[in-house]
């Protein structure tokens, strides 16, 4: 517990939760064939405030970067793995969402990671872009799953930037993002060769 406690301290500082404490509290109860004691994460989220249990307290946005930083602490002593990720990055955006999608990108370099995701930086960073949507089709509502060309990656980028509406600037932005996420994954690549 104390190693987890410090590890995921270290992922929460990552993350942009520098200021936040987590702690692995255990309470004693009646044995059972689980044991005889009840394990609760508590976090203080901010200098000065108690801890509190985790479910209790944490924001979405918070929640989403505990949830990452647990994914990645237990994915170090598991070998290749497949990983979802269902919206984990509700609740956050501009630098914290880069931050989340540079980890998730970190955890797919040496496991499979499918994210549901509706952020640019998110989509930036993956390897494949599925854009899932649904389809009448002969009076039936499906869902239809297609992996999107650059062409389509651009504009599904941009689309995220600016609404319904893609404008030139829009468009630009979307592949300047493209690029500087092509040069974060050989970054990260090179750190994680090191």
């Amino acid at each position: 517990a104390q190693q987890l406690e410090a590890e995921i301290q270290q992922e929460l500082q990552d993350l942009y939760m520098e200021k936040a404490n987590f702690r692995v509290q255990f309470t004693k109860g009646k044995f059972s064939r689980d044991g005889n004691e009840h394990v609760e994460f508590y976090i203080s989220t901010n200098p000065g405030e108690d801890f509190k249990p985790l479910v209790k307290v944490a924001s979405g946005g918070e929640l989403s970067r505990v949830m990452l930083a647990l994914k990645i602490i237990f994915s170090r002593s598991i070998e290749a793995t497949s990983i979802i990720f269902d919206e984990i990055d509700t609740g956050v955006s501009g630098r914290v969402s880069q931050r989340m999608a540079e980890k998730m990108y970190q955890l797919g370099v040496g496991s499979q990671v499918l994210c549901i995701s509706h952020l640019p930086q998110t989509t930036a960073l993956a390897d494949t872009n599925l854009l899932i949507s649904k389809e009448i089709i002969d009076k039936r509502t499906l869902t239809v799953i297609r992996e999107l060309t650059e062409e389509q990656k651009i504009a599904e980028v941009a689309r995220m930037v600016s609404g319904d509406t893609m404008t030139k600037l829009s468009e630009e932005h979307s592949i300047e993002m493209l690029r500087l996420a092509e040069k974060t994954k050989e970054e990260i690549k090179e750190k994680l060769n090191k």
